[in-house]
């Protein structure tokens, strides 16, 4: 199976899946570009963990179809070779050391014992746990227990590794280190990697797309960067004499979508940077005098929380 010449890693079409009366996802369709790293986005309970599942082919859709490089990851095991997971639940075995944890898992999936002594040596090397190698799993701190289930999925060098919120219990160097990995590992090992997180600002760091959850549904498929171009607001304020203020006001009050002048303050909204850096232009042209510029720009964070209120006013209006 050639995971490198198919150009959908993952193919989600039309996939509900029901627990009793919870309908954790609702006909939910996408697919994941292959060689990319894609993020997963939703608050507690929108059916990121569950999507996850099921494309490591632990779930099976109650409807519709899951794909992993042209194959169904439920009924097809050979597919799970070429899966990496580390899920929400740790998995590993407080008893036995890492050595030995990494070793039993790599002897499940491969099989092949000089080569599980090969694999364990390299995740050790890429996630530096050779100093924890021979501590057992209970004596390891979250951070480092964190390591270990990340080195896990790696191990065999999976061609899709999908990770739910991988840089939990991560400080900050790791975190960085993690990323840096990631970015990596799709490059040298021609790979995919599809994860959720709750922290936004890694999402801008490493995707390039993006899927939106909400309740099960799908609320936005697509680049990060078309995301953030078409909710794209710009919001400068400005702070100083009333006169000064004044004269911008009379001459952007038609360029922006709304201007309020207020208590010694000026705010602008303008639909894009373009607009906005004519407002600095014209500032510096004119050499007006201001006492304080602020110019804060959409971030992802705003944008996801909009997606999140829409839902939260949508739902409020059924029973009001």
């Amino acid at each position: 199976m050639n995971a490198s010449s198919q150009s959908e890693a993952v193919k989600i079409d039309s996939v509900t899946k029901k627990f009793g009366r919870t309908v954790a996802l609702d006909n939910i369709h996408f697919s994941i570009r292959h060689r990319s790293v894609h993020a997963l986005l939703g608050h507690n309970g929108a059916g990121k963990t569950t999507t996850i599942r099921l494309v490591a082919g632990l779930l099976k859709p109650d409807q519709g179809s899951v794909k992993v490089f042209g194959h169904d990851p439920y009924r097809n095991p050979g597919v799970k070779s070429l899966i990496g997971y580390a899920g929400e639940y740790e998995g590993l075995y407080n008893s036995l050391s890492v050595r030995m944890n990494l070793q039993r898992f790599c002897n499940l999936k491969i099989g092949d014992k000089q080569r599980c002594i090969d694999e364990v040596e390299r995740v050790s090397s890429n996630f530096e746990l050779h100093d924890i190698l021979d501590k057992k799993a209970s004596e390891l701190s979250a951070g480092n227990r964190q390591r270990v289930v990340l080195a896990r999925a790696f191990i065999g060098s999976p061609r899709l590794i999908l990770l739910d919120e991988p840089l939990n219990k991560l400080d900050p160097v790791w975190r960085r280190r993690i990323k840096d990995l990631l970015k990596r590992y799709v490059e040298l090992e021609d790979a995919t990697i599809l994860y959720s997180t709750h922290i936004l600002s890694d999402v801008e760091e490493l995707s390039e797309n993006v899927t939106i959850l909400r309740r099960g549904r799908l609320v936005y498929h697509g680049s990060l960067n078309e995301l953030l171009s078409t909710s794209e607001k710009i919001v400068i304020r400005i702070r100083g004499d009333i006169k000064v203020l004044h004269l911008i006001n009379q001459e952007f009050k038609d360029k922006v979508t709304s201007i309020v002048e207020k208590d010694n303050y000026l705010t602008l909204n303008f639909e894009n940077m373009k607009d906005a850096y004519g407002l600095l232009a014209y500032i510096i042209r004119n050499k007006l005098e201001v006492k304080q510029l602020e110019l804060k720009r959409t971030t992802l964070e705003d944008i996801y929380i909009e997606y999140y209120l829409e839902g939260v006013d949508n739902e409020s209006e059924k029973y009001n």
